[in-house]
């Protein structure tokens, strides 16, 4: 295959994946940045096919491919972040460092289309591109990072999902740098096997966003199609006992129990609501005892696991799942433990409890 071919490849790959965003419904943050990384990466391929007849004016063709590795890392964000993934500094240093790869683009223009000899140009060269270099790699790491955050708690799906972005995104950072290092004085070889890295990753984070949509989507089909698991109500005595920030924490505590479903991560302690919340621990478990009626920590969240359970136990599209996948997504460790809670509170076993009432709804 000609170097070319591969450059022509990326470019039509990327320009239809761009497209592809605008055909999703229901778009979300990770959608629209991986929408402006796939035009930046069209960018990329489009300055590396014009880079024998544009001559100097390739490098503002350049200017447009600022919106890389920092888009990759608000894009991870968004994707494993469902809670505020970024915020207005995030957003900030995303946009430093596409201005200074722009500012280097614009500098290559400049010094390839004048003759400029000022003293002090080649000690701002090496300043821009260290620090450009410097805070692109830093935002890789984070990039990464972000998929590791939260992968102990994460369910089985979910860590699938963050396994995946690692894999990819971890060969892709390593064979770009062994690329660079062996083929360095073959700059048409080096930029062919870059282009063919960068495809493969576009792909990768395609395939792993419509598997993570889907997944959001099933989880909310899932909720709807089932019976509804109660939600534990605050007292209305303790309105009038405690302060309103009482209240306020034991709602928040519940938000991020039940509507974000961490009750389903497995070892699930009540440090992790903490943390998340950024509270003591004791103001958590006083929050679930005094407003949510809860005897204990473990006895409420396996209270909303076995809830969960049921409704899974009795969906006539989960009948051939085993009662062991079951366990394990609703944060069960073991079949054990999910047997002994499910029996503890309904008084069958979980394939009792199925074949009960699946026998009930064939009768009615």
């Amino acid at each position: 295959m000609q170097p070319d071919h591969v450059h022509y490849i990326l470019l039509a790959v990327s320009l239809t994946l761009l497209l592809a965003q605008l055909t999703v419904r229901e778009k979300h943050s990770a959608h629209i940045l991986f929408a402006i990384f796939c035009g930046s990466v069209s960018m990329v391929a489009l300055k590396q096919l014009s880079s024998g007849t544009l001559g100097p004016y390739q490098y503002l063709i350049g200017m447009a491919t600022c919106a890389t590795c920092n888009c990759i890392w608000l894009f991870s964000r968004a994707l494993f972040r469902e809670k505020n993934p970024f915020g207005l500094r995030h957003i900030a240093v995303a946009l430093t460092i596409a201005a200074l790869v722009m500012i280097q683009q614009g500098y290559l223009f400049a010094t390839h289309h004048w003759t400029l000899n000022p003293s002090w140009l080649p000690v701002f060269s090496h300043l821009l591109r260290e620090a450009t270099v410097l805070l692109s790699s830093c935002i890789l790491v984070l990039s990464f990072w972000e998929s590791l955050r939260g992968f102990q708690h994460a369910h089985t799906t979910d860590r699938q999902q963050r396994i995946l972005f690692m894999v990819a995104f971890g060969c892709a950072v390593l064979a770009s740098k062994s690329a660079k290092g062996i083929f360095a004085s073959q700059p048409e070889v080096l930029a062919s096997i870059m282009s063919g890295i960068t495809l493969c990753v576009l792909v990768s984070l395609q395939f792993l966003l419509y598997w993570r949509s889907n997944t959001v989507s099933d989880t909310h089909k899932s909720a709807k199609g089932t019976p509804p698991f109660s939600q534990p109500k605050l007292s209305d005595s303790s309105q009038n006992t405690f302060i309103d920030g009482d209240i306020k924490l034991a709602k928040q505590v519940q938000a991020l129990l039940i509507e974000q479903r961490y009750f389903l991560q497995p070892n699930l302690k009540v440090a992790d609501l903490a943390r998340e919340l950024e509270i003591p621990e004791y103001k958590v478990s006083k929050a679930l005892r005094t407003q949510l009626q809860a005897k204990n920590f473990n006895q409420f969240i396996n209270t909303l696991r076995v809830e969960y359970a049921k409704g899974m136990l009795t969906d006539p599209e989960k009948q051939h799942w085993p009662v062991l996948v079951i366990g394990l997504e609703c944060g069960f460790a073991s079949v054990g433990p999910f047997t002994r809670a499910f029996k503890l509170y309904t008084g069958k076993t979980p394939n009792q409890y199925r074949r009960l009432t699946l026998s009930n709804q064939r009768c009615t």
